[in-house]
């Protein structure tokens, strides 16, 4: 099938998935809006109370505090910050600020894994499931059973800022917040009817994505009610090859033939062999024109040296392949390369993906008394995507007996004279064409809830309370899977003794009748040598490979905050509360599936339930105010007590203390003990089974074939981490609207979650540590017919680094005399000093490592902007530092040390650094005198910059994937996003 046919039934695929519930979302949102509009005036509007200004709650606290005077570190990003980058999520304009890193996109996200199409942040590079997502200080529901969130199912049109917490906050909002808390705060009481439309196009002209978001609200029962609708679609049409020209130039690493251990004879692997041990040359190379030397389209021979190189072509035809100056298995330089190509093609990875979300969000609240507000609000959220990701390759692993009567018959003449009945042959199977995979996903959020205030021991308080419902309905689906028993029986092919007719041999059966009456003969050698029959059998022949998952969770909450008596230096403020959450997955999958026989996907499900609750108290206490030593002085402080269903009870804490020595200068520090709980896939995945080859130490280093289940372990527990911060923040009178802080921090996670490889396994329990133990099944005699390979509570992280943040605004006319408007800037940086990893094995540190592995010592962003009444213009500057492939690797061009598996030596260490110029304009007008307008026009990545080259590692999958790393540059190139905002 070829990539166009492909992406044509893929589309309609998408398409069908939608229409049901595109359409009811356009007609219905269309009619609720036109309705409520309609029946509310333009008079009405203009007759509305006046928006009040409310209290600011940073999400570093519970209790009230701007960004630079919170205890704990945050970044508070603006509507019109978020509106400058040239995309129309906000999730993915919030992941542009450095202190993200290694994000879940809909890039990254896997098939098998069940995170396709999901966009989860990540802070500091430690995982998704260490960084808390809120909605106006609300849990959401987890949109995949590794407990993350979508922020793409949120209200876009309706954020007004985000929020990100640089520092732990289990103890403040609960576990998950290892990493911090990423808030996304609504504008509740918009007032009004507005909307956008936007598009974005590449500057290569792909990727057309167009969005529409629509927003109204209004007050009602004379102002003590408040009534907020908004509905939203997105369309990306993705580019489903990646052909950009860095993509196509072939960089790859692969092994230097030149290096030997030890003296050898020609072989497949090395045509020269060695004539002297030479370990003084690196290991690894890296080059350009690297193509896969054991497998292309039609189908290359392997093996025996004999008729190494003998290729099959259009119909059939054979060919001797060149593989130029490089061969080393299973990669090659130079030659014929762009005939073996893989990227670029539609045997590789789309540059990204086809999606299409919709979205509306209902909410209405109202004073039942001057003191108690009620409210409720209702959301749906639509993810559709379809990623397009590889061909069913085989590396030089097929056996062909010469008895197959589909071998071209010049082969099997040379086969004859050669006296040989077999060969071993690579191919990337042209016939049965690309493999992707099709996510559906509906996200439902209810929420009923009260907010109040009373008088209580002679302060105000405040309270609120609420109940969250959220379901989420998960669809997965393969797009042209392939069913591995079928291909296995299909492949494997004689002659009928009676009709002279190909049919599959069965089973080593090569009579005339088998145990498949269904089975057809498959053709390995060649393109466009199989028929529809042929192709539809080792598909499955219409099985489906699928999983369906229902997850349900179930939030119950109350809060309390106030000041309830003042100290010498002001009043004490406080705030505690308590929360309930349970979580439910259930899921059903396809009957091959649970076999594991199809060669990509084999989705697995499993049935699982867990819940939480938890109490917290927070103190900010005032310890000094205006006294010789200090300006200010406070110390905030809190706990939090948590009951796990799965694993207990646990306590985490927060102390921190923030100093005021004059009116210019703060400084804080804070020190916390955060959690992480297992979720449920850590806990209840089901097994999945492979065998391989074990040296059992229990009997004497004797090897053992074993059955090894990877599974989830019900007896994890919750991680731990330590989190220290230290921070200044300058606020200087003398210069009014500048502020600035730099805060350094680290993390020790302790008891963090992961699992090792099977011998591992085996060879810590000898050594005496138990807790492996757990994981092997022993027979008579110590003998170890069984290991099951899950996650244990045995790794140490630590990460560090320093955040640097300044804004400065001033009144445009202090420069330019005849200017008005404002004039700001505004910095901010990470520098990432260490991301260190301890199994109990190795050691890794991938600060500085620019792969997929690690972050970049440096991510930094600063924006110039100018506003004035009619337009704004900024400018952003988006910076990642130079790193290094891997940080263990030794660089060297000569004279190298022996290289191992984890110290490799490589002639190429370094990935360069790159800068990002995008600009923002918007311009504002009105149309008569009720409708107020803005055109906007965005242009991301200015200067069209490539990303630079990130070779893959020797063989695998590496000829599928981009040669740069996706999760962290800029692969799309110059994007330009316009459109138009109206507000009446």
């Amino acid at each position: 099938m070829n990539t166009q046919t492909f992406s044509a039934l893929a589309a309609r695929r998408l398409r069908v998935g939608l229409k049901n519930s595109a359409l009811c979302t356009v007609s219905a949102t269309a009619i609720l809006l036109a309705t409520t509009f309609a029946a509310h005036a333009q008079d009405q509007l203009a007759a509305a109370q006046p928006e009040v200004q409310e209290e600011i709650v940073v999400t570093g606290s519970r209790i009230v505090r701007d960004g630079y005077e919170a205890p704990t570190p945050v970044s508070v990003v603006g509507v019109e910050e978020l509106q400058a980058t040239a995309t129309a999520s906000v999730a993915e304009s919030v992941n542009t600020l450095p202190v993200f890193s290694g994000s879940l996109t809909q890039q990254s996200g896997g098939m098998s894994t069940g995170t396709q199409g999901l966009f989860a942040l990540n802070l500091r590079n430690l995982g998704t499931g260490r960084t808390l997502v809120l909605l106006d200080g609300q849990r959401s529901v987890n949109s995949h059973s590794t407990g993350v969130v979508d922020a793409n199912t949120f209200p876009q049109s309706l954020v007004s800022r985000v929020d990100v917490v640089t520092g732990g906050a289990s103890s403040a909002y609960g576990s998950d917040a290892v990493a911090g808390v990423v808030n996304f705060i609504l504008d509740k009481t918009f007032t009004g009817f507005k909307g956008e439309l936007g598009g974005e196009v590449t500057t290569y002209g792909d990727n057309r994505s167009w969005n529409v978001d629509l927003t109204y609200g209004t007050p009602f029962g004379g102002g003590r009610g408040h009534f907020l609708a908004t509905a939203g679609a997105r369309r990306v049409p993705g580019v489903l090859l990646n052909t950009r020209d860095w993509n196509l130039e072939g960089w790859q690493y692969v092994f230097n033939p030149a290096y030997c251990t030890a003296v050898s004879a020609p072989s497949v692997t090395n045509t020269a062999g060695c004539a002297a041990v030479n370990t003084s040359v690196p290991q690894v190379l890296q080059k350009n024109q690297v193509a896969v030397a054991n497998a292309i389209v039609g189908g290359i021979i392997t093996a025996p040296l004999s008729l190494l190189g003998i290729a099959f072509g259009e119909g059939g035809g054979t060919y001797q392949f060149n593989y130029g100056p490089i061969y080393s298995p299973p990669d090659m330089v130079g030659g014929g390369w762009r005939a073996s190509q893989v990227r670029g093609t539609q045997f590789s990875n789309a540059l990204t993906d086809m999606r299409e979300n919709q979205n509306i969000w209902t909410r209405v609240s109202y004073d039942i008394s001057d003191n108690v507000n009620v409210y409720a609000s209702a959301a749906w959220a639509h993810n559709a995507t379809l990623s397009l990701c590889c061909g069913r390759v085989d590396n030089g692993n097929l056996t062909v007996f010469r008895e197959n009567p589909l071998i071209p018959s010049d082969v099997v003449a040379r086969m004859t004279a050669l006296g040989l009945t077999s060969f071993v042959m690579g191919t990337f199977n042209a016939d049965y064409g690309r493999t992707g995979g099709s996510a559906d996903r509906r996200v439902q959020r209810y929420v009923a809830g009260v907010d109040g205030s009373f008088d209580a021991m002679g302060t105000d308080w405040t309270w609120g309370a609420y109940y969250q419902k959220g379901i989420v309905h998960a669809h997965q689906e393969l797009e042209n899977p392939m069913h591995r028993s079928a291909f296995n029986k299909a492949r494997d092919v004689i002659r009928h003794p009676t009709t002279g007719l190909p049919v599959c041999r069965v089973n080593g059966d090569a009579v005339t009748t088998n145990d498949d009456p269904y089975c057809v003969p498959y053709n390995l050698f060649g393109i466009n040598v199989n028929s529809p029959a042929a192709i539809d059998y080792v598909r499955g022949r219409g099985e489906q490979d699928f999983r369906t998952e229902r997850t349900t969770q179930d939030v119950y909450a109350i809060n309390f905050s106030g000041s309830p008596f003042e100290l010498w230096a002001g009043p004490v403020s406080i705030a505690f509360g308590a929360e309930h959450r349970s979580e439910d997955i259930t899921g059903v999958n396809d009957p091959i599936s649970v076999l594991r026989d199809w060669y990509y996907g084999n989705f697995q499900v499993f049935d699982a339930k867990a819940s939480v609750t938890e109490g917290f108290l927070e103190t900010v206490i005032p310890l000094a105010v205006d006294v010789g030593f200090a300006r200010s002085l406070e110390l905030n402080a809190a706990i939090r007590a948590t009951d796990y269903s799965t694993s207990g009870f646990v306590t985490t804490w927060k102390a921190g203390l923030t100093w005021a020595p004059v009116d210019d200068i703060r400084f804080r520090v804070t020190r916390s003990r955060d959690i992480r709980a297992p979720h449920l896939q850590f806990l209840f995945q089901p097994g999945n089974s492979s065998f391989p080859s074990v040296v059992n130490p229990f009997r004497n280093g004797t090897t053992e074939l074993i059955d090894a289940i990877t599974r989830g372990n019900a007896a994890l527990k919750p991680e731990r981490s330590d989190y220290i911060g230290v921070g200044a923040v300058l606020q200087p009178t003398f210069l009014a609207g500048f502020n600035a802080s730099v805060d350094y921090w680290k993390l020790d996670i302790a008891d963090a979650i992961g699992s090792l490889a099977i011998q591992q396994i085996l060879d810590q329990c000898f050594s005496g540590n138990t807790t492996f133990c757990e994981g092997i099944v022993f027979g008579p005699g110590n003998t170890v017919p069984l290991i099951y390979n899950q996650p244990f509570n045995f790794v140490t992280e630590i990460a560090s680094g320093i955040d640097f943040e300044a804004g400065y605004s001033m009144p445009a006319d202090q420069l330019f005399e005849d200017w008005s408007g404002t004039l700001s800037l505004r910095f901010l940086g990470t520098n990432f000093i260490k991301r260190y990893t301890s199994n109990g094995f190795n050691v890794f540190d991938t600060a500085g490592e620019n792969n997929a592995g690690g972050p970049p010592s440096w991510r930094w962003r600063l924006t110039a902007g100018y506003a004035a009444e009619a337009f704004d213009l900024r400018f952003i500057v988006r910076g990642i530092s130079g790193g290094k492939y891997n940080n263990d690797w030794i660089e060297c061009q000569s004279g190298c040390p022996v290289s191992t598996p984890l110290v490799r030596t490589v002639d190429e260490n370094d990935v360069e650094g790159r800068r990002y110029l995008d600009t923002a304009f918007t311009y504002k007008f009105g149309v008569g005198e009720s409708v107020d307008m803005e055109a906007f026009f965005n242009v991301q990545n200015v200067l069209d910059s490539d990303p630079p080259v990130v070779g893959g590692a020797p063989g695998g999958f590496s000829y599928e994937q981009p040669s740069t790393n996706d999760g962290l540059y800029d692969v799309m190139g110059r994007t330009f996003r316009a459109g138009l905002r109206f507000r009446m």
